[in-house]
């Protein structure tokens, strides 16, 4: 079983980092930029770290809903309640 190489991470003019992402288009390879930030994608980190405001600012509704369900999911003995 191969190992696989850990990605290299580069940087841009503006000093942020990314990875470098490869993909074939008409037999030409071109390259994706994936932004990272603490060597996570940054997306991955925004889901992560993001307050149900910062949802709201940016307009995704919908990792609002998906975030309060999975709560309510963890709460399913609700009728137990003492009031």
């Amino acid at each position: 079983m191969k190992n696989k190489r850990k990605k290299k991470i580069h940087r841009d003019k503006n000093r942020c980092e990314f990875i470098k992402e490869t993909y074939f288009v008409g037999g030409k390879m071109k390259f994706r930029r994936i932004y990272v930030i603490d060597g996570i994608p940054a997306d991955v980190f925004y889901e992560k770290n993001a307050t149900d405001l910062d949802f709201y600012l940016n307009g995704d509704y919908e990792l609002i809903n998906s975030k309060k369900e999975s709560d309510l999911d963890d709460n399913k003995d609700l009728t137990d309640l003492p009031f």
